[in-house]
């Protein structure tokens, strides 16, 4: 979802279930020319991003949305590039976090939960059942 209310009194709004895992400041959105700097939320469910200056600028990526999670050069240095399925939009996103040590950290909690939801579609199905909730 792009430019949704995602974000109410500083504090991302939470979907059913879902929890923080991480909150991580510094991270330049690069879908313009000058980039825009913002907060990554990474949850169990989605990757949240939203700038800094103007909260109703954001993005919500699901992990069952995502084609791929990399790191490869851009025209700002390197940064952390999210593909959306067709289905969803077919997005190119790209991320600059500094210091690239930091991208890296980034990058490997998001890739674990990527791969999570692409090898088991229905996770959020199984969490359901396993705290007796109907799926």
């Amino acid at each position: 979802k792009l430019r949704g209310s995602l974000i109410a009194n500083k504090t991302l709004r939470l979907l059913p279930l879902e929890e923080v895992y991480n909150k991580v400041n510094g991270v330049w959105n690069l879908s313009s020319d000058q980039g825009n700097l913002g907060t990554f939320y990474i949850t169990n469910v989605r990757l949240v991003w939203h700038a800094e200056i103007n909260e109703s600028f954001n993005v919500s990526i699901p992990y069952i949305q995502m084609r791929a999670v990399k790191i490869r050069d851009s025209k700002f240095g390197t940064a952390l590039v999210i593909e959306s399925l067709k289905n969803a939009g077919g997005y190119v996103l790209g991320f600059r976090i500094d210091p690239v040590e930091k991208l890296q950290e980034v990058m490997k909690e998001i890739h674990s939960l990527y791969r999570v939801y692409s090898a088991n579609r229905y996770s959020v199905c199984s969490t359901r059942s396993r705290i007796g909730l109907p799926r």
